[in-house]
């Protein structure tokens, strides 16, 4: 039978709070890229200054020091991409709603501007210059989702200008992720799979880990986003170590 070491298996994380106390569900399977887990020390050495042995090592030990762990996935549901932003998720409940002769200037030089509202319907939407409707597509083009308007060149409109602006906005519902509101995140990783060069089951859990981002995270890549999260694993009360690796032979 092989003793290699060779893990496929399903990775999951839970959020803790600032106690160390789970929040929140338990997030996965994961799709991780990478789980390294490196247990430190720091040598304290005694050395010698007599004359026949000066400079060589009367005592040397070994002191424990928190364990390393680094995690990368490039699963990202919303959950997973708040961590990498430092940030917390919060719910997405906009109403729908009616512009009905909302007053906007458009800016010179073909400049967008805010309506105010975000999410409008292409249908029924109506910009005028004083009493007299305008084209859109000639006169002004709008970006529904933004709620954005602007005059385009050779329009009526060129040179920016007053308008009355009516359409209907529709409702907005999802997930939003406030970045950068935390110093730290604390997690717990767990997961079950098998060792694929023995068949064996192979458990682990690191029960508290304080991580942060150690890349950065590019909404503009053109190959799947991937993250990494590092940090340190904690000594938790009632644990028998910082993590632990089972190995399950029946």
């Amino acid at each position: 039978m092989s003793d290699g070491l060779l893990f496929a298996g399903n990775v999951f994380v839970q959020r803790l709070d600032t106690n160390g106390a789970a929040t929140g569900g338990i997030i996965g399977p994961i799709n991780t890229t990478k789980l390294a887990i490196k247990p430190e020390a720091e040598s304290k050495q005694r050395t010698s200054s007599k004359k026949a042995d000066y400079g060589q090592a009367i005592d040397d030990i070994s002191i424990a020091k928190p364990t390393a762990i680094s995690w990368a996935f490039d699963d990202q549901p919303t959950d997973l991409v708040a961590m990498v932003l430092m940030g917390e998720v919060s719910d997405i409940n906009d109403a729908s709603g009616t512009l009905t002769d909302h007053s906007l200037t458009l800016p010179a030089e073909h400049k967008w501007v805010e309506v105010g509202q975000k999410n409008f319907a292409e249908a029924g939407l109506v910009v005028k210059d004083g009493v007299t409707p305008l084209v859109p597509h000639t006169d002004y083009e709008v970006n529904y989702a933004l709620g954005m308007i602007r005059a385009l060149p050779g329009g009526a409109m060129d040179a920016g200008g007053a308008v009355l602006f009516s359409g209907q906005y529709n409702a907005r519902s999802g997930k939003r992720i406030k970045g950068a509101v935390n110093s730290n995140i604390r997690v717990r990783l767990f997961g079950e799979g098998d060792n694929l060069a023995n068949g064996k089951p192979v458990q682990f859990e690191v029960y508290d880990a304080t991580v942060s981002p150690s890349s950065e995270v590019d909404l503009a890549a053109t190959e799947f986003v991937s993250a990494e999260l590092s940090g340190t694993a904690k000594s938790k009360q009632g644990k028998p170590a910082p993590f632990v690796v089972d190995e399950i032979s029946a």
